[in-house]
């Protein structure tokens, strides 16, 4: 290629005038004026705007007449300044043109599926199946160079700190525990299968045995579950893992992380230190464990107006143990009957509430809803108590505790989004402590890990581990970031009895610890120290940071949420004879769509 270029499409500035460029590129658009025509060339730096005049370049402008959107071309030219009615200050190269000399069609694109300059003239499902061709936007473009510099900013501030990178296999041993594994069979040994790590957790654990006090990985892993906007089969971490310290450690050095990225690629400054939050205070007062601190809308109990009341459906839940919470929502006693049978769709359909009240603070008081139920004096008690206003609506659940505090926590993020109630230029991280070690799953009949199974007992709760399990607190930790879980981890077992005692809580019998975690426990043995880490959701954390609403926008190949690559055909079959070579046969016929 004779026209090798000389400089980006997003380099050239009012300085340059005079010289002779080549700039190589794509046809971002093309305005003919008659005699003129005007091209903006794009790559990934910019764009600039070249003119072909019929005059000075004759045979050119012919071949530009005929050019497309998204052909690719390379021009040599002139840089010119452009006349002063001419400038374009949205585009860091509008001072200048480049007035072509010379013109070199490299490739002709076909007509295009959809414009790669309007991400919206196509559905999603075509823009994936396309998505190197979607790639080519400016907002894709624009995410992913933002992801590879929060990995150089990663990488270097974890070497800074004395951190050791370290690769962790991806063929591991099947641990089930949690969300399904991605299996992969052995053709060397049949019958036996390789899994897809859902975690480098173990690895991690096993470095600090080797000495290794401080490492840190960006790292893919893998999860068979059902899929959501913020979640996908493969995805990346930043896994770290540190010795002889406690969550104040982990703390400093996750915070340390986070500061730099916002001030580096926003300029924005957050707090030191992070505020926390017990898990009971983020439910009682947010009804989230990752609860959106850039609006108010905090739950309030309710419990003591029911008290006094005539409302016999509210006591009632009281009676059976449940509780009553309350949402003020602001300036929104004008809501319909439809906006309200909305808000009561939503807690009832998609969280299990039995059914949400209403009332509105009226200039006398409460009415509408339930209001007949309390007595005036009451009704003045609930204005002053709650903090209402008049214009003001009160929401109010009753259920089980495990069910209020959730479709209330669904509620408040509904009326933000509505009423606009989210300070988007806000940064707003928390840390979420105190979880509870396990929770008790009805339908399995035993107790089950909330964060994993190597997680620590709270030092206070370990004599609950054998006589009152719920209420143990763990040593695990959440970092949220506006409503997002970006972080996650804890302080680990670190000797063979506490980690047997959990596995014990889990019914996790010795044999079954053996086989699934033998070797985790052997090297327990052998001088662990004491150690935990945390766990960043790399894609989730990139999302945040550069405004998105899904992590696919973000990730450059990624799957559908029911797994799917529309690009490629992943997954796809195999062969007989791969099968064979594997010692697999596939049960039924074979299916082909």
């Amino acid at each position: 290629m004779h026209l090798k270029r000389t400089h980006t499409c997003g380099q050239l500035r009012k300085g340059d005038a005079g010289e002779e460029v080549i700039l190589n590129g794509w046809i971002n658009s093309r305005r003919d004026h008659g005699g003129l025509i005007f091209v903006d060339l794009r790559d990934r730096y910019g764009k600039t705007q070249v003119v072909f005049d019929g005059e000075q370049t004759p045979e050119d402008f012919n071949t530009a007449k005929k050019l497309g959107m998204e052909d690719v071309i390379a021009v040599r030219g002139e840089v010119v300044l452009r006349p002063a009615d001419s400038l374009n200050p949205a585009m860091p190269t509008g001072e200048i043109d480049v007035q072509c000399l010379e013109l070199a069609v490299l490739n002709e694109a076909e007509p295009l599926p959809f414009l790669v300059t309007d991400r919206d003239s196509a559905l999603e499902e075509q823009r994936l199946t396309y998505r190197y061709l979607e790639l080519r936007t400016g907002e894709l473009q624009d995410n992913l160079l933002t992801r590879s510099r929060i990995y150089q900013i990663v990488r270097g501030y974890f070497v800074e700190h004395d951190f050791v990178e370290v690769e962790t296999p991806f063929l591991m041993k099947s641990t089930p525990e949690g969300a399904r594994d991605y299996l992969v069979p052995s053709r060397l040994h049949h019958g036996r299968f390789y899994a897809l790590p859902q975690s480098p957790q173990t690895y991690k654990q096993l470095l600090m045995i080797a000495g290794l006090d401080r490492y840190f990985q960006i790292v893919k892993c893998f999860r068979d579950e059902d899929l959501r906007a913020d979640r996908q089969p493969e995805f990346t971490q930043i896994d770290v893992e540190m010795s002889f310290i406690d969550e104040q450690d982990v703390y400093t050095v996750v915070e340390g992380l986070i500061r730099r990225l916002y001030q580096e690629l926003q300029d924005i400054k957050l707090p030191d230190p992070f505020p926390r939050l017990t898990y009971r205070e983020a439910m009682e007062r947010y009804g989230t464990d990752k609860p959106d601190l850039r609006y108010d809308l905090e739950l309030q109990d309710f419990t003591s107006y029911v008290e006094s009341s005539d409302f016999s459906t509210f006591k009632g839940v009281l009676k059976e143990g449940g509780i009553v919470r309350a949402v003020v929502a602001p300036g929104c006693a004008g809501y319909s009957r439809k906006d309200t049978d909305a808000l009561t769709n939503l807690v009832t359909e998609y969280h299990q509430a039995k059914g949400l009240a209403w009332m509105k603070v009226g200039t006398n008081g409460l009415e509408g809803g339930v209001a007949k139920f309390f007595p005036g004096e009451l009704q003045q008690q609930i204005v002053t108590g709650l903090a209402a206003k008049e214009g003001d609506l009160l929401l109010m659940i009753g259920d089980k505790e495990e069910v209020a505090l959730p479709a209330l926590g669904a509620l408040r993020e509904e009326l933000a989004r509505r009423e606009n109630l989210i300070k988007e230029d806000e940064v707003r991280p928390v840390w979420i402590v105190g979880f509870p070690l396990v929770e008790f799953d009805e339908e399995a009949g035993r107790w089950l890990a909330v964060h994993h199974p190597f997680t620590a007992p709270h030092p206070d709760d370990e004599s609950l581990l054998e006589t009152d399990p719920g209420r143990i607190r763990s040593r695990g930790y959440d970092l949220v970031i506006n409503g997002w879980e970006i972080a996650g981890g804890s302080i680990r077992n670190h000797d063979t009895g506490s980690q047997e005692r959990v596995f014990k809580l889990l019914g996790i019998s010795p044999e079954e610890a053996e086989e699934k975690f033998g070797f985790l426990l052997k090297a327990l043995l052998y001088g662990a120290p004491p150690h935990g880490g945390i766990a960043f959701g790399f894609d989730r954390l990139v999302m945040v940071l550069v405004g998105a609403t899904q992590i696919r926008d973000v990730i450059a190949f990624p799957k559908t949420t029911s797994a799917l690559s529309l690009m490629d055909g992943a997954p796809a079959q195999v062969t007989d004879r791969q099968l064979k070579e594997l010692g697999l046969s596939l049960r039924g016929k074979r299916k082909y769509e």
